[in-house]
């Protein structure tokens, strides 16, 4: 068990966790977390994240320049509907 001690942070109150725990979830300072009260406790969990097409988007062209991969047979998402196709 952790003991952390609640601070004055502007007009909130915040908490200091320390990295190994943070790091054991996988989090990061930035990170969004989800808080709930259960019983008598404050319960901390990460925030289940939701995938939108333009951050998916954005997050591959990231990992293409990253791994200096040019875009390929662009063509077909950029060109016009040449048949039945709805968008």
């Amino acid at each position: 068990m952790t003991t952390a001690t609640l601070r004055k942070w502007g007009g909130a109150v915040a908490v200091s966790l320390p990295k190994k725990l943070i790091a054991t979830l996988g989090l990061e300072a930035g990170s969004a977390v989800e808080v709930k009260i259960e019983r008598d406790a404050i319960v901390l969990a990460p925030a289940k994240q939701r995938h939108t097409l333009a951050r998916l988007e954005k997050e591959q062209r990231a990992l293409d320049r990253a791994a200096r991969r040019k875009p390929v047979d662009r063509d077909w998402l950029d060109g016009a509907a040449r048949g039945r196709e709805q968008l």
